[in-house]
């Protein structure tokens, strides 16, 4: 998968998610499951996202002996920062701390699933060469 078809499908998946969390927020009136600054974390989310998925795309680019772990560096950072995030988020608001895990890691688990999808679909193809 190229960078191009990355950031196309990317961006459907984002869309995706934001029109389904948007859907749960409005029309269904589920705001009271949402955490304050939702947005906020999605955004953020998906930012990293982007980053994490560049640099193990560069990583798989190069080859060798390191690329494995080139992709699990990137993707423990990805984990070490969201964990700061986490502190942080926590410290400044006070929430419920089952809503914070729901809506925490369904964002988290969703980008991490599709960001590896997309990785593995490179590994296949450098293995079919």
């Amino acid at each position: 998968m190229s960078l191009s078809k990355f950031f196309i499908w990317f961006t459907i998946f984002t869309l995706f998610l934001i029109g389904l969390a948007s859907l749960l927020q409005g029309p269904l009136g589920l705001q009271a499951f949402f955490i304050p600054k939702f947005w906020v974390i999605f955004g953020f989310m998906a930012v990293i996202t982007l980053m994490v998925f560049f640099v193990s795309f560069i990583g798989i680019q190069k080859g060798g002996e390191g690329q494995v772990f080139v992709v699990m560096g990137a993707i423990v950072i990805r984990l070490l920062i969201s964990m700061i995030v986490v502190l942080f988020y926590l410290s400044k608001f006070k929430i419920d701390p089952i809503l914070f895990v729901i809506n925490f890691f369904s964002i988290y688990l969703s980008f991490t699933t599709f960001e590896i999808y997309c990785l593995l679909l490179n590994l296949r193809h450098q293995i079919k060469k």
